[in-house]
């Protein structure tokens, strides 16, 4: 398999279908990651995921991510959700596109939930292997492989 890393596109607006999803990938007290579909597209796929953290992974979760504007900040270390995707020959490390964040706090509720989306080609084998992790607030390294169906109609 090549190494690669795929870029944070977004997939067109209109002609996608559903192929897989929603399935949850890891469970925990304070921990929750689930792939909420699979869309595919005639020239693309896109990845749903979804990742809810709560208690002390949801205030580690706030205190490690920001928005990055300038990627060549290295003044801090920062930590996100990382995601590694397989298609054929291809693996590696996955961008998101536009991930939507939501954090919350009161008192001794802490909420953080991200919903990235990955955009990936389509699988000749109609196979793609999906590992995600973020150690530092729970989520050990979680690997599925997943099914999908690689005819757009």
């Amino acid at each position: 398999m090549r190494r690669w890393r795929w870029p944070a596109l977004a997939p067109p607006a209109t002609g996608g279908n559903r192929v897989h999803g929603p399935s949850l990938l890891a469970a925990s007290p304070c921990v929750r990651l689930e792939l909420s579909e699979i869309v595919a597209y005639p020239s693309g796929m896109q990845l749903l995921l979804a990742l809810t953290a709560t208690d002390i992974s949801a205030q580690i979760a706030c205190h490690e991510t920001r928005a990055l504007t300038d990627r060549n900040d290295f003044s801090a270390h920062w930590s996100y959700l990382t995601v590694q995707i397989g298609v054929d020959d291809l693996h590696g490390e996955a961008d998101p596109y536009c991930p939507v964040t939501t954090a919350a706090g009161s008192g001794t509720t802490t909420f953080y939930r991200t919903v990235p989306g990955y955009w990936i080609r389509t699988p000749t084998s109609g196979v793609v292997t999906l590992t995600a992790a973020w150690p530092l607030i729970g989520l050990e390294p979680i690997t599925t492989t997943l099914g999908v169906a690689t005819v757009v109609e």
